[in-house]
């Protein structure tokens, strides 16, 4: 095994044995679990850090695994530049994920079970990343998908719902991805399930319609894994009592990349070029995630139901500019998976700070808590205006790209695409301007009375802290992350020539003019708010016939902003059929099922006759299709 391996598994295995170590922590050693589960995560990142500065690509030792019948197991893992890189931020989101928990659990139970499952999941994350085989694909995806059940579980038993929601969802999508490696011998023909073998020699066209089903069954497994529209609605329901850093580290996180990176790889890796159906399939469906999901975030009471709903928009954006087929759009669609991950993370948890202090997260119940948390509060500005797209900030280079590609690539859709994917930013500007309104601006809730709110401890505010700044860097080096790493991520997924390399580039804006134009509005605002400090308002009662009036209240909450574009004719039944659940699939599918199931219930009559002649007519469907397939 080259030194390389060595660093990789020693990663894994120090997550795996840290988390196995934190669960069987008895409750008498208190804060030992996050404690060692920190080290643990640590010491993953550095060597995750290690790869990536020095693999020069694929990391592999042959065989492991001697199975029966001559078969045998090849473990093989890569981690190029873009997946090096990719996989330095999985272990990132979970050391920062973890240190930020070290004070979020009220009981040392909660926590124990939290540090083991996330470190587990990171590791699972971690492999299914950097694996070059299918199998140990899928064992890795099935894992981070058990785990992120486990974690929501956590939050009580309030949160079984949510987490059944969940498994079912994304269990739906394991089983598509299961049969489309099945398929990938039986319809595709491939001689292996080696990744790179599929993105070379074995790239499958789609030339068929079983070829394009094959494609859909891979496209229902990442689409639900990310959290697009229809399989979507398990972010939502999993956030209504999940604990916070389940949702910054998975649906926040982990589950985004995983689920886009295997959209990338079959979309330019496995099956070559998509047909012009499937791409204006893939970039309708970006464009419906962006609309609907940021309409039901703008009526959102409670700011973690509101944070899943632009977690599901953002993956919009994502699928439109894979969509596209254009080098612009495609790396601004992995960029922005990229930076959707850093910043939803650092919202969740701003989020969790704001909890830990508060209790709560309804809108309704905060407010004004910028006095007291003024670094918890920036780095939820600063998370609010990379999600709204704007300049210098990392949303705004990845959905530049995007609306670039777009316009390259968007055919006779092109103004409706453009257009959504515009309106989708503004409609998330104006949904944090609520929150940010409802929880840190505006006048202080009554509710809050009596709690001593006060900036929480440094293991917050790091991961804050770093976020923020990631977002800052990104934005103003965006032009250096798309010419050297998002190239090489096109490439390690099977798509890349040196023309395209440097074609791409042309979708790239460089935001310093923006800056500049910014902080001299910003300049000038200040200087129109130190005027008006200086000016003296005489202030008096209100006097009405005679009796001194009581001032009548008239301050606005934030979750009161948009009741007027709730209340509009057409979208006012749009949003009740959405609240009765009547476009959530797990619904109807369970609808469907007990219909399916009564039918058959009609059957059993008990009458031996009836049987029978079910029986007959089943083998005689059985040998009709025998003597047809022979």
């Amino acid at each position: 095994m080259d030194y390389y391996s060595k660093v990789y598994f020693l990663s894994i295995a120090l997550l795996v044995a840290g988390g196995g170590a934190c669960y069987l922590l008895g409750l008498s050693k208190g804060k030992a679990a996050g404690v060692l589960a920190t080290l643990c995560a640590f010491g993953a990142l550095v060597l995750a850090g290690m790869l990536w500065r020095g693999s020069p690509g694929l990391l592999g030792f042959h065989p492991v695994f001697e199975l029966p019948a001559s078969l045998s197991l090849v473990l093989k893992f890569g981690a190029g530049p873009f997946i090096g890189a990719l996989n330095f931020l999985v272990m990132l989101f979970g050391f920062c994920v973890v240190l930020h928990s070290l004070t979020y659990w009220r009981t040392d139970s909660q926590g124990r079970r939290f540090y083991a499952f996330a470190l587990w999941a990171v590791a699972a994350a971690s492999v299914a990343l950097c694996t070059r085989h299918l199998l140990v694909f899928l064992f890795a995806w099935e894992a981070v998908t058990l785990m992120l059940y486990l974690l929501i579980g956590i939050g009580g038993p309030a949160a079984r719902a949510g987490a059944a929601k969940t498994f079912s969802i994304l269990g739906f999508g394991d089983a598509a991805l299961i049969l489309a490696i099945v398929c990938v011998f039986v319809i595709g023909g491939a001689q292996s399930l080696d990744i790179d073998y599929l993105q070379g020699p074995g790239r499958i066209a789609l030339t068929s319609g079983g070829h394009v089903v094959l494609y859909l069954l891979f496209l229902i497994a990442a689409l639900a894994k990310a959290g697009a529209v229809p399989l979507h609605t398990w972010v939502p329901a999993a956030a209504e009592h999940a604990p916070v850093p389940t949702m910054a580290l998975l649906p926040a996180s982990l589950d985004k990349l995983l689920g886009i990176v295997l959209l990338a790889r079959i979309s330019f890796g496995f099956f070559g070029e998509l047909t012009p159906g499937l791409k204006i399939l893939l970039m309708v469906i970006g464009m419906v995630t962006i609309i609907t999901a940021v309409m039901m975030a703008m009526v959102q009471h409670e700011l973690k139901r509101l944070l899943s709903f632009h977690a599901v928009s953002q993956v919009g954006y994502m699928v439109l500019g894979i969509g596209t087929g254009v080098p612009a759009g495609i790396a601004g669609g992995l960029f922005h998976m990229v930076n959707n991950a850093i910043y939803k993370c650092l919202l969740f948890l701003a989020g969790g700070a704001v909890e830990s202090r508060t209790g709560d997260l309804d809108l309704d119940n905060l407010g004004g808590l910028a006095r007291a948390m003024p670094l918890t509060a920036t780095g939820f500005i600063v998370g609010s205006l990379a999600i709204s797209g704007a300049p210098p900030l990392n949303g705004f280079v990845s959905k530049w790209m995007i609306y670039q590609g777009v316009l390259e690539g968007g055919g006779y859709l092109m103004p409706i695409l453009l257009a959504a994917a515009v309106l989708g930013s503004a409609l998330t500007l104006a949904s944090f301007v609520k929150a940010m309104h409802g929880v840190f601006l505006g006048e202080r809730s009554p509710a809050l009375a009596g709690k001593d709110v006060r900036e929480v401890g440094w293991n917050m505010l790091f991961p804050l802290g770093l976020f923020s700044g990631l977002c800052v860097v990104l934005g103003l080096v965006g032009g250096f992350v798309a010419n050297g790493i998002l190239s090489a991520g096109m490439a390690e997924f099977g798509r890349q020539t040196e023309a395209q390399a440097a074609s791409f580039s042309a979708g790239f804006w460089g935001p310093m003019q923006a800056v500049v134009l910014i902080l001299l509005g910003l300049a000038l605002g200040m200087v129109i708010y130190a005027v008006g400090r200086t000016m003296k308002v005489r202030r008096v009662r209100s006097f009405l016939g005679g009796e001194v009036t009581m001032p009548a209240p008239t301050n606005v909450t934030g979750t009161g902003f948009y009741l007027t574009v709730r209340d509009l004719p057409f979208i006012r039944g749009v949003y009740g059929d959405a609240e009765r659940s009547a476009f959530d699939v797990y619904r109807l599918s369970g609808q469907l099922g007990g219909q399916v199931v009564s039918a058959l219930r009609k059957l059993h009559t008990g009458v031996v006759a009836t049987y029978v002649t079910w029986v007959v007519v089943g083998v005689g469907v059985l040998m009709a299709l025998l003597f047809l397939l022979r």
